[in-house]
């Protein structure tokens, strides 16, 4: 009898186990949402933070390793550039981080973007994230990795 209650149990906390928190896996562009409000969208379930987007292009890359007997943590990559009104370009600097220089930039080119980045070149470095900011264009880079 206990065997079969602690096979039930097991059985249990493996179905349990399998439900992870969080957005779901994706590997996914802003080339596959036609507006600015389907991106915003999208974006959202991937990020914490709410701004306002005049364009807004992304690669967001991420892997809930939530599910499974033994839950792990999650992996991300999410980059994305964006015009945004001048009055919120200061927000998206990290608070306390003074601008740095010669940023490995390499992960601009993952995104699918019309913008011309070769104006940024205002960087901030703050751990996993890295922030480039074109002030004259409105253009913010954006970065958070955990890779």
């Amino acid at each position: 009898m206990i065997f079969r209650l602690l096979a039930l149990l097991a059985a249990l906390l493996l179905l349990v186990g399998c439900e992870p928190d969080g957005p779901p896996t994706t590997a996914t562009t802003s080339a596959k949402f036609a507006t600015v409000a389907e991106r915003v969208r999208f974006l959202g379930k991937y990020v914490s933070f709410r701004r306002t987007y005049e364009t807004l292009d992304f690669s967001i890359m991420y892997r809930n390793n939530g599910g499974g007997l033994v839950p792990g943590p999650s992996d991300w990559n999410i980059a994305l550039v964006a015009t945004v009104p001048a009055a919120e370009l200061e927000a998206w600097i990290p608070a306390g981080v003074t601008a740095s220089s010669n940023p490995d930039a390499r992960w601009l080119k993952a995104i699918p973007t019309s913008l011309d980045l070769s104006g940024v070149g205002e960087w901030y470095l703050d751990g996993q994230r890295v922030v480039g900011l074109d002030r004259a264009k409105r253009i913010v880079a954006y970065r958070l990795s955990s890779m």
